[in-house]
């Protein structure tokens, strides 16, 4: 906090007081007589901008308010809106939000003549979240597709001509999305020199937090900033913690901090304030797999507790009857519910788990996403099942029909017209589909099909492999910008539905559970608190008294997507760091030894290997019976 000039790196490890460290040092560098003014703060949201400015001003009063602080992005537009007239914009530009990026693109789709209503081309979520990784790590679109989508590779040339479209149609419109407030301040520091000098030379001192999730952009502007003023900069981070590749962070932005800046001091804080000897045992001997990275041990300041807990489970269902009637023995032992974490590689992994919770009345939320039934990928394949068992429901009919290429609201109603009087509506689709075009016709004879295959499935679990193997595979992946994870969803939703006899009882029993409408909680919990559900990149700066590492089994966690990247299982080893070191007190660690296809054939799993490589003395077994 209070070291000279030069470039500084300090390595946070997880719970050990990172926030302070920086908010300590621009509180000393205001009392040294730097004036605030000429101080540079930049974090990755909002909230934490705010905190530690909230902070230093505590400590050296309202000069605190005058230091640049906040996100890159905000930074970034502030730095444009002085100077973008220098790459064609006025200084009103507008800023795009999510939103209105689809519908660039959208008109982007349109001017390139592309008739998306007869072939399968991705959702425009789906393009400008390629077109955003591309600019932001310096990949190819052709290669972002190979790596991430290789299902639309050969839209790649399409691709490349909507974003030039798109980046003519923002400067015409005078109009910026979030990856242009980096890459225009970037493209200011590197083609205007005047601009460089200006604002090298202003940031005395420049301190960047998270190091370790920066991307290409981001850590190119401070270190190229910082080449005017000396290599004052201070970055902070923990590089065991750097988990967001696939959103474009860059891991060697940290690792090579040092090399790319000579002089560099490097900090270890390595004392923690959260968890117990024992899980940081665990931890420490887990992250000491990793061949890069800076070494450390985290040193506990709390008392000693249990060895973290391995809970081998029979399959998923039993695993989401352990972690719920464990929750409830803890809640009775007076530890609240929001004071347990559920955490889980993949989002789809808790959704036999929230049937479970449903069940048992337990209240929960969920920072992964949406609950699962409310979805709209998973509605889409209950809307199918839906139809099959109450064909007269015209709700779910208007959704499936709307799925097939070439139909819109004026057919879907006209083939519901159609169907609506018949004592079959099933069997009366044959014949309603006569009106529509040529190019629509070999799609609606596939759906047809499919409704047939589904009227002789044998249980809910094949109902749903039916429709993953339908046409509808192409729709969630044109439809959705997310498409893997959302088959890993429907995969788990199948699974899910391997437990009830009928169709019937499958979808009473969504309602009942209140996963569809809202349903009944234990009264003695309502309302006062809630198990918190999260993927592990969700839970990332968070910690809890007790928390659950689901489905620990090879296959499951390390993620085998994430496997296929270079360097990927030590990201993947960096995940399971992340997840361990969330808990205060306790841990468990819960694998299945049987998982499920859609299908209900049962597969042999085996615990993760970052279990497998443990010393058996970090951690103690014991028998899934021991929570009700």
């Amino acid at each position: 906090m209070s070291a000279g000039p030069g470039p500084k790196l300090v390595i946070a490890g997880a719970g050990s007081g990172k926030t302070r460290v920086v908010t300590y040092r621009v509180a000393y560098l205001i009392a040294q007589g730097v004036d605030p003014s000429n101080i540079l703060m930049v974090t990755f949201t909002n909230k934490a901008a705010r905190e530690m400015l909230s902070r230093v001003e505590a400590l050296v009063g309202p000069e605190a308010r005058r230091v640049w602080g906040g996100t890159f992005h905000a930074v970034g537009n502030r730095v444009l809106r002085g100077h973008a007239h220098l790459l064609g914009y006025r200084p009103n530009y507008t800023i795009l939000d999510e939103e209105d990026q689809r519908d660039f693109i959208r008109l982007c789709i349109t001017d390139e003549g592309i008739p998306v209503k007869e072939v399968r081309f991705p959702s425009p979520g789906l393009v400008r979240d390629v077109l955003s990784f591309s600019r932001n790590t310096g990949t190819p679109v052709p290669e972002v597709l190979e790596r991430y989508h290789p299902y639309f590779l050969e839209w790649a040339e399409v691709l490349e001509r909507i974003e030039e479209r798109y980046r003519e149609r923002k400067l015409s419109a005078n109009a910026m999305d979030y990856d242009d407030l980096l890459s225009n301040w970037l493209r200011l520091l590197r083609e205007f020199p005047q601009v460089l000098e200006l604002y090298g030379r202003k940031f005395e001192h420049i301190l960047v937090d998270e190091y370790q999730d920066t991307n290409l952009l981001q850590a190119e502007i401070v270190e190229l900033l910082a080449s005017k003023n000396g290599r004052n900069i201070m970055v902070v981070g923990d590089d065991a913690q750097s988990i967001y590749a696939f959103r474009g962070a860059r891991y060697e932005n940290i690792l090579r901090f040092p090399e790319r800046n000579p002089g560099t001091e490097v900090f270890k804080l390595e004392i923690t304030y959260r968890s117990t000897p024992q899980i940081l045992d665990l931890t420490n001997a887990s992250i000491s797999k990793n061949r890069n990275q800076f070494h450390k041990t985290l040193r506990p300041t709390r008392p000693d507790g249990p060895k973290p807990f391995l809970v081998p489970v029979e399959d998923v269902y039993e695993e989401a009857r352990f972690v719920a009637g464990r929750v409830l023995e803890l809640r009775d032992e007076g530890v609240p519910l929001n004071r347990i974490g559920v955490l889980y590689r993949a989002h789809s992994h808790s959704m036999v788990l929230q049937g479970e919770l449903a069940r048992r009345g337990i209240p929960y939320e969920v920072r992964s996403g949406l609950r699962f039934f409310e979805q709209a990928h998973v509605k889409d394949v209950l809307a199918y099942l839906r139809v099959v068992h109450n064909p007269y429901d015209e709700v779910a009919w208007r959704r499936v029909l709307l799925m097939i290429p070439g139909i819109g609201n004026v057919r879907a109603a006209r083939i519901w017209e159609r169907i609506r009087g018949s004592s079959d509506p099933l069997e009366e689709l044959e014949g309603a589909g006569d009106f529509l075009p040529s190019y629509v016709l070999p799609s609606w004879r596939r759906f047809v099909e499919d409704l047939t295959a589904l009227r002789k499935a044998r249980s809910p679990g094949e109902s749903v492999e039916i429709v993953l193997n339908s046409d509808y595979r192409d729709y969630l992946r044109t439809a959705y910008d997310d498409p893997e994870s959302r088959l890993e969803d429907l995969y788990q939703l199948a699974v899910l539905a391997r437990q009830y006899g009928s169709l019937e009882e499958f979808l009473t029993q969504l309602v009942l559970l209140g996963e569809l409408y809202g349903g009944e909680l234990r009264p003695d919990l309502y309302d006062r608190e809630r198990l918190v559900l999260s993927s592990v990149h969700q839970a990332k700066g968070l910690e809890w008294w007790a928390v659950f590492v689901l489905r620990m089994a090879e296959g499951a966690f390390p993620s085998p997507m994430a496997l296929r990247e270079d360097e990927g299982e030590e990201e993947e080893r960096r995940v399971f760091y992340v997840a361990t070191t969330r808990a205060q007190q306790e841990l468990y660690l819960l694998y299945p030894i049987t998982d499920y296809t859609p299908s209900g054939s049962a597969v042999l799993m085996g615990p993760s290997r970052f279990i497998g490589e443990l010393d058996e003395d970090l951690y103690q077994v014991v028998s899934s019976e021991m929570a009700g």
